[in-house]
């Protein structure tokens, strides 16, 4: 397994080149340049429907890897269908990754993943996680956080919490699939390219999540991107841990966490976030947080 061990070990090679559509900060784009700064040209991408569809426009694209656009409901069979295809052609060295919204991983695209889980086929599953339908305009998910404003759950008299509904907790999920499941941040790229260094090497399925920050729908100066991505996960709100075989390992562990006032003052779909919501943000986060530390080194699903 090729290991990173500081910034400086980051191959320079860019398999992402400039000139795409993605808005300026967009966290996804940033996550697929370093992916494939670690999975190379050896690589075919099953995008389902969302924001990063957008990268590739005929007769232009940024990427120098192989790129299969898919419906929003079915990367994972296509990603799977492809394994097999590329291992009956005596292609065994050739990366199949899923590159897929939360949209598509959460919620429409589930029963499709759930299944390639299950049977433990040889790809690596990326979820950008933008915590919305961001590309039709930044629509409520399942992986919308608590408090977040989006157009269809909007602030209001009766409602001025606007996200009322506790995000669900994929990675649990997928890791009690038996699977290799890690959560990942762009502000920490050496833990996000040695986990996909060590999915790549695993002979079965893998399930990265990578904090998408998202200037538009997130609403805020596309130069913060780095600093929010740092911030969700010092504030609790997106923890570094992976589960394999059921055990979980924390992998960026605090002593204390950051309050997330400041994460939150930073982005427009917290505004006016009134102060019970805050509190009660808090106590999810605090309440999550505890649980990781409780079964870090341990069985956890």
């Amino acid at each position: 397994m090729q290991e990173f061990k500081s910034l400086k070990d980051i191959p320079k090679q860019d398999n992402f080149t400039g000139g795409s559509s993605a808005c300026a900060g967009c966290g996804p784009s940033l996550g697929l340049k370093l992916a494939l700064k670690v999975l190379g040209l050896d690589t075919i991408i099953i995008n389902s429907a969302g924001c990063m569809t957008l990268l590739p426009l005929y007769p232009n694209t940024p990427l120098k890897a192989s790129w299969i656009h898919n419906a929003i409901e079915n990367a994972a069979s296509t990603a799977a269908g492809a394994r097999h295809g590329l291992d009956n052609l005596g292609n065994e060295d050739m990366n199949v990754v899923v590159y897929a919204g939360d949209g598509a991983t959460y919620d429409i695209g589930f029963a499709s993943l759930s299944a390639a889980a299950a049977k433990n086929e040889r790809i690596i599953y990326i979820c950008y996680n933008n915590q919305s339908y961001g590309n039709t305009g930044f629509q409520w998910s399942t992986a919308t956080p608590y408090g977040s404003e989006t157009k269809t759950t909007p602030r209001g008299k009766e409602n001025p919490t606007g996200t009322n509904i506790v995000n669900k907790d994929m990675l649990k999920i997928m890791g009690a699939h038996r699977v290799y499941a890690a959560t990942a941040s762009l502000a920490y790229p050496v833990d996000f390219l040695n986990k996909l260094s060590r999915a790549k090497e695993r002979d079965g399925f893998s399930y990265i999540e990578l904090l998408g920050a998202c200037t538009a729908g997130w609403n805020y100066d596309p130069r913060l991107t780095i600093k929010i991505s740092k911030l969700a996960v010092r504030c609790g709100m997106w923890p570094l841990y992976e589960i394999e075989h059921g055990m979980l390992t924390l992998n960026k562990d605090f002593s204390e966490l950051k309050p997330i006032d400041e994460f939150l003052k930073m982005q427009g779909r917290y505004r006016a976030l009134p102060p019970d919501g805050v509190d009660r943000l808090q106590a999810l986060i605090n309440e999550h947080w505890a649980e990781l530390k409780e079964y870090n080194k341990q069985r956890y699903v």
